[in-house]
């Protein structure tokens, strides 16, 4: 079987159409609010939403890296299950400590709960995930990786490099994970070349809940209104974004605003003032709501070298926001060149897009947009995201059964 699409490879199967009980999910992830508020986490909490909303029973179980974190909690009404670390698990070296006892506190979580949950479902292939894939192999139960990124920082490429334990990790999740997720065909080619056949790979991109109603708020002087969101870390390479808009002609109506936090904030900033863009760029911060923002932009800017499948993108083209981006994994999967944004193949590039972008008349931005929204209504809503991923669940299961007697 050829890798494809979960909705074409599996007929939609539901648990009580097929005399199984309610499918009971364990999603194991190496970081989750409050303690970070990354994509990995905002996608992870919307989908677990859609699963309820499906029927399908959710429980999560995350590290707890601050004593003021609860050890058990929910959010949006899926129970929480934290294990007490003083480093994330997913980082080894020096914290190989706490990687050990998330292996020793997981493992034991999981023989003790086993009854509770009949799918293990990782997010992101990296260290963390190495104990949860032993265990559900152990349990003879379907564990399932989501992985996290393509190209130059892949999931499995990050593991294999640790020390000491990396080789032989990397190969206790290649040979025990179920079925790998990639959600872009970057991540898919990434599975292949590490040997994993491909019956056990499965195309189920990122979601989102859709915009209730668009309302664009479009600019009275006529200025182009740039926005860029998510995390302002080194492998974003907001500093290209800053070079290029400071290249823009000073006669240029263009403003660019900054949404996010990181450790790479404060050097952008001090970028920024010292190319002389104190009044054309501004550093809003990390945001509860990107979308009371979204609505009042006309371009969203990625620089980044690294990514899955970016959920700022996805957000931003879901209202009509048209992205200038990097051709980087799960780009070209969702944005149509030249037609739903525009795609740089190198930073050298970048530039010259935003120029053009400069130069559309508001009728050809406007089309590009709509052309943005038709792509994620049609393709990426988080409602359609999660029956695929649900019937991937219950055939999963039924392969199972036979093991489980």
């Amino acid at each position: 079987m050829n890798v494809t699409e979960v909705a074409s490879a599996h007929p939609m199967i539901t648990p009580r159409a097929e005399g199984l009980r309610s499918i009971r999910i364990l999603l194991v992830l190496s970081t989750y609010f409050p303690e970070s508020y990354g994509g990995a986490e905002q996608q992870t909490r919307r989908f677990a939403r859609a699963l309820i909303e499906r029927g399908v029973s959710v429980t999560i179980l995350a590290p707890r890296l601050s004593h003021s974190t609860p050890k058990r909690s929910a959010i949006d009404g899926v129970p929480i299950e934290r294990l007490r670390l003083h480093a994330a698990p997913n980082l080894g070296g020096r914290h190989m400590l706490s990687f050990l006892s998330w292996c020793v506190q997981l493992v034991i979580w999981m023989l003790r709960r086993r009854d509770e949950f009949d799918v293990v479902h990782i997010i992101h292939a990296r260290l963390h995930a190495l104990p949860a894939t032993l265990a559900g192999a152990l349990l003879r139960k379907p564990v399932l990786a989501k992985m996290g990124r393509g190209g130059r920082c892949f999931d499995l490429d990050v593991v294999r490099e640790k020390k000491i334990v990396g080789r032989w990790a990397s190969s206790v999740i290649k040979r025990h994970v179920t079925a790998f997720i990639a959600n872009s065909r970057q991540i898919a080619g990434d599975l292949k070349r590490h040997g994993i056949e491909a019956d056990r790979i499965h195309m189920i991109p990122n979601g989102i809940d859709l915009p209730q109603k668009p309302r664009r708020q479009q600019s009275t002087d006529g200025t182009r209104r740039f926005i860029c969101l998510g995390r302002i870390e080194p492998e974003k390479c907001l500093e290209h974004m800053i070079d290029a808009f400071a290249a823009l002609p000073a006669e240029a109506q263009a403003q660019l605003t900054v949404l996010g936090d990181g450790q790479c904030r404060a050097a952008i900033e001090k970028q920024s003032v010292r190319l002389g863009l104190s009044g054309r760029v501004k550093f809003a911060g990390a945001v509860e709501d990107v979308f009371p923002f979204l609505w009042k932009a006309d371009f969203y800017l990625s620089t980044s070298v690294s990514e899955g499948m970016s959920n700022a993108l996805l957000e931003a083209m879901s209202c009509g926001v048209v992205p200038i981006i990097t051709d980087v994994s799960g780009a070209s999967d969702i944005v149509e060149h030249e037609r739903s944004g525009f795609l740089a193949r190198s930073h050298v590039e970048y530039g010259g897009l935003l120029l053009r972008a400069l130069g559309l008349s508001e009728a050809e931005r406007y089309a590009m947009g709509e052309q943005a929204v038709n792509t994620i209504t049609m393709r990426f809503s988080m409602e359609r995201v999660a029956r695929e991923q649900v019937s991937l669940y219950a055939t999963l299961m039924q392969k199972a059964l036979p093991c489980a007697r």
